[in-house]
């Protein structure tokens, strides 16, 4: 237990010094100025010893307020008492020195009774402050076991066709961040990525019992339905509701959540985003970033809440970035955060690696975005990325209407054909459609398959001649047709004006018959995906339908 005494006159802390001595106080440091007692508080044999500081108010270059300010705003020594040492005449300056961070004060002459008394308060004080500071210490460990243990997933070591990547850091402070993974055998493996409301154990607790309901739902609806079909991801959800949300609004507790599963078999995604941040889905093809964000509330949000999937595809090189808002709310000193479009930047900028140094470059943008690793949030993502295949089309290739003759030549199972922007040409497209998914095994209804994936071409060539080449019957179309295990792609490539961008949800027209307008709304309907592209000049479209699921 030390005491340090900061006064300009050494007669002053030497009087000081022996009053103490008296009431039993041995362990005493001087400092004659703000400047020394600073180099005490920076030494690291020194700075944690001291208990007390009785402060001169009136002291040479730095006063006593300026001082006492100083060492507040020093995280190691925030907590130490500061009594300020006074004349009568003062008292102005004692409510400025209140103002700086000081608890009490003696005037002089120093009354011995008085500094007796006041130092025995201000040691009480530092004491409770010090157990309390101990209890947050064990509270901090306690949940950061629990994070460990309880809230944090067991990373699959391998899955078909999928990379994956795991990362938490914590702050300083315990939080309810959570995720897990649940594996189907080879068919599906589920993700779910969630953060309680609040901070501390009682979020950590809460993020655990959630993350154990999710496991105990999977059960209970297999069970209930006495079927080996595994439960819908909004079933899943919807049941974790049910089981948590009065509980939740009793606490005044929400958590936010992205529940996603992966189907091996076509490639596709079924996301149910409970008001959690927008998850990230980079496109390799057309190397954009797309934000999907459900209309969904949080758990424990509505009692009545509906929850609804969002059904899409992860083609050869896609990303979905699933996170915690601690990435997004890292900021500067200033108070400018890190938001979305930084994040995307960064996914953008290394989505050419592995889900592991993805994560990496972008924990390193942050840190040096924030200037410092200790932030005051948790860092917490899972990273899927489907892996590359081989295309049997080279769809980015093609730079002019000549370089079909060079696909022909490098790869025969390309099937691919040119006409001209003529309506004339639709029959051959119709023809070359029916013919190429004639060649291939659908696996399923051949016939309604054909049909829907021939009117969505129609409809889309038709609108190719129509807005991009405004009828003119001399320019070149190219269609190339490509397909794997799961998927039949068609590539029209055309070389007019490029079409805006779609609306995300088509609707149909309201009048009866209007000239056009249901394009878009059949090939939404007709087609899984609908893509993009323009590079060089080129405008390409890509239209992808799953083999095993009529629209």
């Amino acid at each position: 237990m030390s005491i340090l005494i900061v006064d300009d006159s050494f007669f002053n802390r030497k009087l000081v010094e022996s009053l103490l001595q008296k009431a039993g106080y041995s362990d005493i440091l001087h400092a004659e100025s703000a400047a020394e007692a600073y180099s005490y508080m920076e030494s690291q044999q020194i700075k944690n010893n001291i208990d007390i500081i009785l402060l001169d108010i009136m002291m040479p270059e730095v006063d006593g307020i300026e001082a006492c300010a100083h060492i507040k705003t020093m995280p190691s020594c925030a907590d130490i008492p500061i009594i300020m040492v006074s004349a009568m005449n003062e008292s102005q300056s004692l409510g400025q020195a209140f103002d700086a961070g000081a608890i009490d004060y003696i005037t002089k002459p120093v009354n011995p009774t008085v500094l007796k008394a006041r130092v025995r308060s201000a040691l009480t004080l530092k004491k409770e402050m010090d157990r309390r500071k101990a209890r947050e210490q064990d509270l901090i460990e306690i949940g950061a076991k629990i994070q460990q243990t309880l809230l944090l997933g067991k990373l699959p070591e391998s899955f078909p066709d999928l990379e994956i990547a795991s990362f938490t850091q914590a702050s300083q402070k315990v939080d309810g961040d959570f995720y897990d993974f649940i594996w189907h055998r080879d068919k599906c493996l589920d993700v779910f990525l969630g953060d309680v409301m609040g901070k501390g154990v009682p979020a950590a607790l809460i993020g655990a019992a959630t993350k154990a309901n999710f496991y105990r739902a999977v059960t209970q609806l297999l069970f209930q339905h006495e079927s080996v079909q595994i439960p819908k991801v909004e079933q899943i959800v919807q049941y974790v509701h049910q089981v948590m949300s009065n509980e939740l609004i009793a606490l005044e507790k929400f958590v936010t959540l992205c529940y996603v599963r992966y189907h091996s078999s076509n490639q596709s995604v079924d996301l149910v985003d409970c008001g959690h941040t927008q998850t990230i889905h980079y496109h390799a093809l057309t190397k954009e970033c797309s934000l999907i964000k459900g209309d969904n509330t949080p758990l424990g949000f509505l009692p009545d809440e509906n929850y609804k999937q969002i059904h899409f595809y992860l083609d050869p090189g896609d990303i979905l970035f699933l996170y915690s808002d601690g990435f997004t709310e890292a900021c500067q000193p200033d108070g400018t955060f890190f938001g979305e479009n930084r994040l995307v930047s960064c996914i953008r900028k290394h989505c050419n690696k592995d889900p592991e140094s993805i994560v990496k470059h972008i924990q390193d943008e942050i840190f040096k975005f924030a200037q410092t690793d200790r932030l005051g949030d948790d860092l917490t993502c899972v990273v899927l990325k489907r892996k590359q295949e081989k295309l049997s089309c080279a769809i980015h290739t093609i730079m002019k209407p000549d370089d079909i003759n060079i696909l022909r030549e490098h790869n025969n199972s390309c099937k691919s054909i040119q006409i001209k922007s003529a309506l004339l040409e639709l029959q051959n497209v119709r023809k070359f459609v029916t013919s190429y998914c004639q060649s291939i095994d659908l696996g399923m209804d051949a016939k309604t398959f054909i049909w829907q994936l021939e009117t969505a071409m129609i409809e889309l060539i038709s609108n190719v001649i129509k807005y991009a080449y405004l009828n003119d019957n001399h320019h070149d179309i190219v269609i190339c047709a490509d397909s794997d295990v799961n998927k039949v792609r068609l590539i029209v490539h055309h070389w007019g004006k490029p079409f805006p961008d779609p609306p995300i949800d088509p609707k149909p027209p309201e009048n009866d018959y209007p000239e056009g307008g249901y394009g878009l709304f059949i090939i939404d309907n007709y087609i899984d995906q609908c893509e993009y592209l323009q590079k060089d000049g080129v405008n390409s479209i890509v239209l992808i339908k799953d083999k095993n699921r009529i629209l």
